[in-house]
């Protein structure tokens, strides 16, 4: 007999199951591992709605955060520029003692900031210039501003200057404004680590460095005068990664 639809060769089917049916037969080859398949796409997709449910619920608690605290930027501003000590000499030697005071305003009710505390001594002073050259320069003192609080912050400033640290003319050209009692335009340079604290939590380890640049004129500068201060212009920027980034549209005065 050959065979054909009705008698197909030997082996071509499973033998019979015990009760001579034969063995059902579901689906087709690889049908299992498209049910493994589906089972592991569902976990992606539940992954990555756990995922975006964290995002978003971590993105909620910052706004909410951010509403309840309302921060603000601290506003700094040269309150005071008391001359202890300014004496130049015929050959243009200058010792120099002037106290500058920092007005420090914390408006904010949730945070406090940590001034201070430099690792890098390059990080924490205060200089005064004229013409490029540095009269005198301090450093400001460690310490800690409360919430909605206004701190004066005295900073001594120090200088000897020999005939030789002066620019090319800038000697002469500073005793010449003093004794005529001229305008004598000065640069107070500022770089200051600061660490915002939110209760006891502090905010980051590693502290933000400002930079503060105020350019102004002074008038009846000289040991123990009262100092008139006009024309006073501030750049104040941010050290991020040792890189200086300026900040624009912001207020700080």
């Amino acid at each position: 007999m050959h065979p054909g639809p009705y008698n197909p060769p030997p082996g071509a089917y499973p033998p019979p199951g015990p009760y001579g049916h034969n063995a059902p037969r579901y689906g087709h080859p690889g049908g299992g591992s498209r049910r493994g398949g589906c089972s592991c796409l569902k976990w992606y997709c539940c992954c990555c709605c756990c995922l975006f449910i964290t995002v978003v619920l971590f993105l909620a608690a910052i706004v909410i955060t951010l509403i309840i605290i309302k921060p603000q930027v601290p506003k700094y501003n040269i309150d005071d520029f008391a001359v202890k000590t300014f004496n130049i000499t015929p050959d243009f030697s200058l010792k120099s003692h002037i106290v500058v005071t920092v007005k420090a305003d914390n408006p904010n009710k949730y945070i406090e900031f940590e001034y201070g505390h430099a690792k890098q001594p390059t990080d924490n002073f205060v200089k005064v210039m004229y013409s490029n050259v540095e009269l005198c320069s301090g450093a400001i003192p460690d310490f800690t501003q409360p919430k909605s609080n206004v701190t004066m912050m005295n900073i001594d400033l120090k200088g000897d200057l020999k005939k030789d640290d002066w620019a090319e003319g800038s000697g002469e050209s500073l005793a010449d404004k003093l004794k005529n009692n001229d305008k004598i335009p000065l640069v107070v340079s500022t770089k200051l680590p600061v660490r915002i604290k939110i209760g006891s939590a502090e905010i980051d380890n590693e502290p933000t460095v400002i930079s503060l640049n105020c350019t102004m004129n002074v008038k009846n500068f000289g040991t123990g005068k009262k100092v008139e201060i006009s024309d006073t212009k501030y750049e104040v920027g941010l050290y991020v990664n040792k890189k200086f980034v300026k900040l624009n549209g912001f207020k700080f005065f």
